[in-house]
């Protein structure tokens, strides 16, 4: 699937949900992330580069439309609009050095990520979720200091868009009727190639030392933010679409 119609069909699927909607939230959050680039050939580079730890930052807006309630049991979807980083860090022996010099790097990606999914909210604010997200490349810088010194802007390096899978869970917490506070665990792991560069800023594209390895995106994020909740429609004159 093309991005074009992965765009598309996320679009017809937000519009159809909005016509049978009975409740909506929209809010804010913040994101703190541990953040890795997966490829087989370069984590295999043996002392040359070793992926290291890394963690990121992110944040933005939230909306939830919520369908259907069932005892206690909401069936709803969110969409969100989210900046932030993606941080891969390197440290190793730089490659060809007649002093066995060593070096650390850091791979900083900014993206504009759009996380579509279907979210179940179970008893007592506890849910699940699981959909795509789609990240928008907005810049990408490298570099390294010790033996191996360098800055530059790799942007070019990196595909500038990527989907990848995501799964959740969390609980959210009601402040009032209306205002609820969320904290939630969030696992994703990139479908698409990233190519960009290794632990010592060589191209991975077109690379032969790195032929048919692709690198992915993953990461384990906790969110934690606020939002509001409206209920109109049945829910709304009722007030049966409100948890306390």
């Amino acid at each position: 699937m093309t991005k074009k119609e992965s765009l598309l069909l996320s679009a017809l699927f937000l519009i159809y949900s909005c016509c049978f909607a009975q409740s909506f939230t929209i809010g804010i959050q913040g994101q703190a992330k541990s953040t890795w680039l997966i490829n087989t050939a370069v984590l295999g580079a043996s002392v040359a580069q070793e992926a290291k730890p890394s963690f990121a930052w992110g944040g933005g807006i939230t909306a939830n439309l919520y369908f259907k309630q069932q005892i206690e049991t909401y069936l709803g979807m969110g969409l969100e609009l989210n900046f932030g980083n993606f941080v891969q860090r390197y440290s190793g022996r730089v490659s060809n050095s007649p002093t066995l010099a060593t070096y650390n790097s850091k791979i900083n990606l900014l993206y504009l990520d759009i996380p579509l999914y279907a979210k179940l909210i179970l008893r007592y604010g506890t849910f699940i979720e699981a959909g795509m997200q789609f990240s928008m490349l907005a810049g990408a810088s490298y570099k390294s200091t010790g033996g191996l010194e360098t800055t530059s802007n790799v942007s070019a390096k990196f595909t500038p868009f990527y989907y990848a899978p995501l799964v959740g869970i969390g609980a959210d917490f009601a402040v009032t009727d209306d205002i609820y506070i969320i904290a939630g665990v969030r696992l994703l792991y990139g479908i698409s190639d990233l190519s960009g560069v290794d632990g010592q800023g060589i191209s991975l594209k077109g690379n032969p030392d790195y032929s048919g390895a692709k690198t992915h995106a993953a990461f384990a994020s906790l969110n934690i933010g606020a939002y509001y909740r409206f209920d109109y429609g049945e829910y709304g004159k009722s007030g049966k679409g409100r948890r306390r």
